[in-house]
């Protein structure tokens, strides 16, 4: 066998792809669209509200307009927004199916970081509530595999999923309730796998990234006047802080990358600085 740079070092570009990326207008994806684009990608960005999600397209363009030149030049690829719930099966298929006209390719990486947590005592949790986060966490990770492999099925072509977890489909949070946001994130790493089974045939890889405690501006917000909560977060964690969004990246772009992970599926890649260890 003989060894070159190129088969030997894994190349992180994803020039000529297109990223879908849902929870587009998170914090999380703040940063990620960023990375997305800084290695070449064509980023769909698909939340909700579509005026925000808008705005958030036109900020990675400036950026990157501003950023990716000079010693960090770059080719930059469409940024485009889209309003989808994706809990509503139809309106993802529809939305999907849009963007990849729109770009004139098949989006072949999806990042569905879409999904919320909501504390209740187990006996006192609503059941429309329950209801309504399993449809957006669990079915909701399902329906935009769904609607993303298939193309990728039909026209014979590779593809990358990761889905967003959470340490707490492995573990129980303290001192929140939160067992239905627990379950989907559950249900999810376990879809992860069962995807990842299926669909080897195809040469699209699934994987799950598993974050713990993130500083949001949500989680901002949550802790906002509320240290107690803060500091018993950070007392289980070995690394006593809690992870800036951008902290992911590098796992992401693994797990995107045809060279780098290209052995890597039905994985769930735990980020949670040490959290799980104790």
């Amino acid at each position: 066998m003989s060894f070159s740079y190129e088969n030997i070092v894994p190349s992180f570009r994803l020039d000529g792809r297109l990223a879908i990326l849902t929870g587009g207008s998170g914090g999380m994806s703040t940063v990620l669209s960023r990375a997305l684009v800084a290695q070449g990608a064509e980023v769909a960005l698909v939340d909700m509200n579509l005026e925000r999600t808008k705005a958030a397209a036109k900020d990675v363009v400036a950026w990157a307009n501003e950023t990716l030149k000079g010693v960090h030049e770059s080719p930059i690829g469409e940024v485009s927004a889209w309003s989808c719930n994706i809990g509503d099966a139809e309106h993802v298929d529809t939305c999907f199916a849009q963007i990849n006209e729109h770009h004139g390719k098949v989006a072949d990486l999806l990042i569905n970081t879409a999904g919320y947590a909501e504390n209740y005592p187990a006996e006192e949790y609503p059941a429309a509530n329950a209801e309504s986060i399993m449809r957006v966490n669990g079915l909701g990770a399902f329906y935009v595999s769904q609607s993303f492999a298939r193309p990728l099925i039909q026209n014979n072509l590779k593809g990358s999923i990761i889905l967003i977890g959470s340490m707490s489909g492995t573990i129980v949070n303290d001192p929140q309730p939160q067992c239905m946001y627990n379950m989907s994130k559950a249900g999810v790493i376990h879809l992860v796998r069962s995807l990842a089974c299926e669909w080897a045939k195809y040469n699209i890889r699934v994987n799950t990234l598993s974050p713990g405690y993130i500083l949001t501006p949500l989680t901002r917000n949550v802790i906002s006047g509320h240290t107690e909560m803060k500091d018993a977060w950070e007392s289980k964690i070995p690394m006593h802080r809690m992870a800036d969004p951008k902290e992911f990246v590098g796992s992401i772009l693994y797990l995107a990358s045809d060279s780098a992970s290209s052995y890597t599926t039905g994985h769930n890649l735990v980020v949670d600085g040490g959290y799980e260890c104790w």
